[in-house]
């Protein structure tokens, strides 16, 4: 995954003396991911949310199971 610099930088860039901006609030607007890179980090994400998904509703399963009995 590369980060890619803006074409046109953000005002509070232009004159910025830091060498390390990753935690500038800016660096957002300055800085973005190829849409491919960007597809990719969204998939994880969602496929992470669906396998918590997925264990929250093999618990409560487990706890229907539990009461039926």
């Amino acid at each position: 995954m590369e980060w890619l610099e803006a074409r046109t930088l953000p005002s509070a860039c232009l004159m910025c003396e830091e060498e390390e901006c990753y935690n500038c609030e800016y660096a957002a607007e300055r800085w973005y991911l190829p849409r491919e890179d960007e597809l990719r980090v969204r998939r994880k994400l969602l496929l992470k949310s669906i396998e918590r998904l997925q264990k929250q509703l093999r618990v409560i399963d487990e706890e229907l199971t539990q009461i039926k009995k």
